[in-house]
């Protein structure tokens, strides 16, 4: 998807210097869940999509060092409209609150003293 995302960027600037961001934190990488999460994937990236874009396009991963907690933290503080977000790796009208991004979330949100603004089946 980054490659994706850099040829897009390229074909849309095609002379200009500009970034794609990616919002991978560091509990997506831990225990190498998402190995394309991790600090050194996007690093390697970063260097791929400088190469193959003659320096015009590059990565940003300004979460990769911040676990769920800290993200939600931060989002709160700029108002972020948490209830127009969703995590959930199951389709419906509510998250589903069993796997693995729901229960990350919760316990994210929980961290924070501030509960979740969405709905969750369970």
């Amino acid at each position: 998807m980054l490659s994706a995302g850099a040829a897009l960027a390229q074909s849309l600037f095609p002379e200009e210097k500009c970034e794609i961001w990616i919002g991978a934190h560091a509990d997506d990488a831990a225990g190498n869940a998402y190995a394309d999460c991790s600090v050194g994937f996007n690093n390697a990236m970063n260097e791929a999509i400088s190469i193959g874009t003659y320096g015009l396009v590059s990565l940003r991963a300004p979460l990769n060092r911040w676990n769920k907690a800290q993200v939600v933290a931060e989002g709160l503080k700029l108002k972020v409209p948490y209830e127009l977000t969703w995590s959930c790796y199951d389709g419906g009208e509510k998250a589903c609150g069993e796997c693995g991004t729901c229960i990350d979330r919760k316990a994210a949100f929980e961290a924070n003293g501030v509960k979740d603004p969405i709905d969750y089946l369970k």
